[in-house]
């Protein structure tokens, strides 16, 4: 703890309303690429795949990306574009989940039995009766799971894209003797 409060950065914008935009954009972006899955054949049979993931990092770039071009100096400290990133995460985790919600209960009600039949499949789920299968797998689970497992992700992809974003770099702080 004492090697993090060395460090002092300086916040240069409004992460906080950035967080809330760019997390509702990232977060619509995701919604409209499951829609996009559905329309060619390939709806989901888990809350969170590979492609999501994916499209998550890449919005993570390009939001901090837009967001560090919007500020007047232009310069982002790894603590800055790790606030944004993460913010944008957590925003974006609850409109998908809310989205996978709406997707599971009404637009896709075969996406649970998808989810069902990757759960019952699984070594750990073979001895566990239907109904607890079936628990696991209904909308407001695969919500929870969706949303659950985009904010661990976001953990790491916020890390990456403000480290890779980064332009400047924090002060130490020193130490000032008494006399």
């Amino acid at each position: 703890m004492k090697l993090i409060k060395r460090y002092r950065s300086v916040i240069h914008g409004n992460y906080r309303r950035a967080s809330l935009l760019y997390g509702l954009y990232t977060g619509l972006a995701l919604s409209a690429l499951v829609i996009f899955r559905r329309l060619i054949i390939y709806p989901l049979s888990q809350p969170v795949t590979y492609v999501e993931n994916v499209a998550l990092l890449v919005l993570m770039f390009l939001f901090l990306w837009r967001y560090r071009k919007n500020l007047e100096e232009q310069k982002v400290s790894f603590r800055e574009g790790y606030l944004v990133c993460f913010g944008l995460g957590i925003v974006s985790a609850v409109v998908y989940g809310i989205f996978i919600y709406v997707y599971a209960w009404k637009i896709d009600p075969n996406m649970q039995v998808r989810c069902y039949n990757m759960q019952r499949a699984l070594e750990n789920n073979v001895k566990l009766p239907d109904e607890a299968v079936r628990a696991m797998t209904t909308p407001s689970s695969i919500a929870m799971s969706a949303v659950l497992l985009t904010i661990t992700v976001s953990i790491i992809f916020a890390m990456v894209a403000a480290l890779m974003l980064r332009n400047e770099k924090s002060e130490i702080r020193t130490k000032q003797t008494k006399l």
